[in-house]
């Protein structure tokens, strides 16, 4: 606690009349001049008009931009986003929307490609087609699938009868691009329609022999 009043001494520097106090407290020097300069009123005006004209210029641009976003969408989508108080709000609104639209298109095309089963009774070369559209629909969803990955799913969802096929097939994945598979599953599924017509006309034959002989038999 201060005992004694603290001394204070005009520095000899000040002109005197000059509107300017400078005082040492402690060896430091204290400046009591009042600013001459006051604000104009004027200056506040004209920044209080700039600043509203500019706050303008944001809502014009703002209500212009937020009518482009909601011009392009559906009528009852329209309607709906038309409320919302600017365009920021109606594009993060969207953004959320669209992108979890986008997180259950992405589920549901890998869904498909996992449960997706080739049976016997269709083409192989279609069924193996269609398999490589869902792929590619995800791959366009931004989830990359490795062709050999690919290729071995092509494989492990061909049907019961091509079981011996699909055996030699998996020993030989990395042999094959994903076109030259379904090449391969095509000259294969076109061999099986062959076999299978001189199956038939065999068991034709073999069916006119046995009528022709019951036919001498009971005379």
């Amino acid at each position: 606690v201060l005992k004694e009043p603290i001394p204070v001494v005009p520095t000899a520097d000040a002109p005197s009349g000059s509107g300017t106090k400078d005082l040492t407290v402690n060896d430091k020097s204290v400046s009591t001049e009042k600013d001459k300069d006051q604000i104009d009123p004027q200056q506040i005006k004209a920044k209080s008009l700039q600043a509203e004209k500019e706050k303008q210029i944001w809502i014009d641009h703002d209500y212009v931009c937020k009518n482009y976003i909601i011009n392009g969408l559906k009528d009852d989508l329209y309607d709906y986003y038309r409320t919302y108080n600017s365009a920021r709000n109606v594009w993060e609104a969207l953004s959320k929307k669209y992108d979890t639209e986008e997180v259950g298109v992405k589920k549901y095309a890998v869904s498909r490609y996992l449960k997706y089963q080739m049976v016997d009774e269709r083409s192989i070369e279609v069924q193996s087609r269609e398999l490589q559209k869902i792929a590619h629909e995800i791959i366009t969803e931004g989830m990359p699938l490795d062709e050999q990955f690919q290729i071995s799913v092509i494989i492990d969802k061909l049907p019961l009868g091509w079981k011996d096929f699909k055996n030699q097939l998996r020993h030989k994945t990395k042999e094959f691009f994903i076109e030259s598979l379904i090449t391969r599953l095509h000259i294969e599924e076109e061999f099986r329609k062959q076999d299978q017509k001189e199956e038939e006309k065999i068991l034709v034959v073999s069916n006119n022999k046995k009528k022709r002989l019951a036919d001498n038999y009971f005379g």
